[in-house]
């Protein structure tokens, strides 16, 4: 009964206002009372104010199993070193002393479950030490998910730790892009890591990782069959024409994101009042950071940091390898009470950044690049740089009608959203 009432005020929603809001977000929004203007007080690109990162992104290998085409890593060999345990202690005690009570540690690679003694290691250290020094961490796992086994599974199934597994939607589109070294897919070997995670325990914390390309947006599609074979939450990236070989972005092909970006926005609302807000994570923390909005897209320093093998430290891990951007310290040498100093261009604003009303959400993409949008790579044309821009502002203008509806509507939705996606330790 509360389904069928749920679906029916959904529907009048959608014939009401969600289709303006899915066809013309920014019309709409800007005829909100006090959105009447384009914001005034643009500042210079620099992303988000400095402060210390909550988030820890640790490399426990360069290595993988697989052989993805869109893999940053598979040109560069020297990138290929697996942590060790001495520097993994090293990593822990520099973690230990930094401020904040609640570190997010996320292994990353490479794929980590190759070098899991390492990552055992620094997890086993951080929850002892932690607790004696007030600090409680929570761990994300972000994984092909093909190497897990059932001793691994019921390791992984702990209240602190999500294990994020990449597959980019139905097996067509997924083993296009992510094979094993002899042209296998990967994607039957991805779906049996989440079905032994979710036997060791129904509690385990299991999220899809799904990459977009021009060849892979349906949305909907991607997520009714994600949350079909049991994922709980899903994440989607747009993978940008720098990262890999990954397929380039024409602007046809962002025009055709652009549409499914209506199109599942009705999907995305329909499925909030059926309390499903997890069926796109990026958009939920949009929603939950009203009414103010995010205070830039680039975490850049700010909110994250990378530690490599070496425990160098780096600002961004889509920067990481990057001739241009060294290292800001080591983890053995570096003074873990102050925030990394990074160095960030005081370019100034193009007039079109300077008047966008999305600016103080946006705050100009890439701190290091000086691009328009974060998912924009310097290689798009000006044509595909404002379809890209096109494209967020659409989604900052949605999530504040969503807002605005939820508030007024559906308050529990809007309750639970703000409880599960305001806070980066509620992994």
């Amino acid at each position: 009964m509360a389904t069928t009432a749920a679906n029916k005020a959904a529907k009048i929603l959608s014939e009401a206002v969600i289709g303006y809001a899915a066809k013309q977000p920014e019309r709409l929004f800007l005829q909100i009372r006090g959105n009447e203007r384009p914001r005034q007080q643009a500042r210079n690109c620099g992303g988000r104010p400095q402060q210390w990162p909550q988030c820890f992104v640790v490399r426990l290998t360069g290595r993988c199993n697989l052989a993805c085409a869109y893999c940053f890593d598979a040109a560069n060999g020297s990138r290929r070193q697996d942590l060790d345990v001495a520097t993994a202690r090293q990593i822990a005690d520099y973690i230990l002393r930094t401020p904040g009570s609640k570190p997010v540690i996320s292994f990353f690679g490479g794929e980590p479950l190759v070098n899991w003694e390492t990552g055992r290691f620094l997890i086993e250290t951080l929850r002892r030490e932690g607790r004696a020094n007030g600090k409680i961490p929570y761990f994300n796992v972000i994984t092909n998910g093909t190497l897990i086994t059932p001793p691994l599974a019921r390791e992984l199934a702990s209240d602190d730790i999500t294990v994020q597994i990449s597959i980019d939607g139905p097996r067509k589109h997924h083993d296009r892009h992510r094979r094993d070294p002899s042209g296998a897919g990967s994607h039957q070997a991805a779906l049996r890591g989440l079905e032994l995670l979710r036997a060791a325990s129904p509690k385990a914390k299991v999220d899809a990782q799904a990459v977009l390309t021009p060849g892979n947006t349906d949305l909907i599609g991607i997520a009714k069959h994600l949350k079909a074979v049991g994922f709980r939450r899903i994440k989607f990236l747009h993978l940008t024409d720098d990262e890999g070989g990954g397929e380039a972005w024409s602007a046809a092909a962002v025009r055709r994101l652009i549409r499914e970006h209506e199109k599942f926005y009705v999907y995305y609302l329909q499925s909030v009042i059926n309390g499903h807000p997890e069926v796109d994570m990026g958009f939920a923390h949009l929603i939950a950071s009203q009414p103010e909005g995010p205070h830039g897209l680039c975490t850049c320093g700010s909110d994250e940091i990378l530690i490599d093998a070496r425990g160098d430290i780096y600002p961004c891990p889509k920067l990481y390898g990057q001739s241009a951007v060294p290292a800001l310290g080591n983890c053995a040498t570096s003074d873990p009470s102050a925030p990394p100093n990074i160095s960030r261009p005081t370019q100034p604003l193009d007039s079109e950044c300077a008047q966008c009303w999305a600016y103080e959400w946006c705050g100009g993409g890439c701190s290091f690049q000086c691009q328009k949008c974060a998912l924009t790579p310097s290689s798009h044309s000006s044509v595909t740089q404002k379809l890209w821009c096109d494209l967020m502002r659409a989604r900052f203008a949605r999530a504040a009608i969503t807002y605005r509806l939820l508030r007024r509507s559906f308050p529990k939705c809007l309750e639970s959203i703000q409880r599960l996606f305001s806070d980066v330790t509620l992994g």
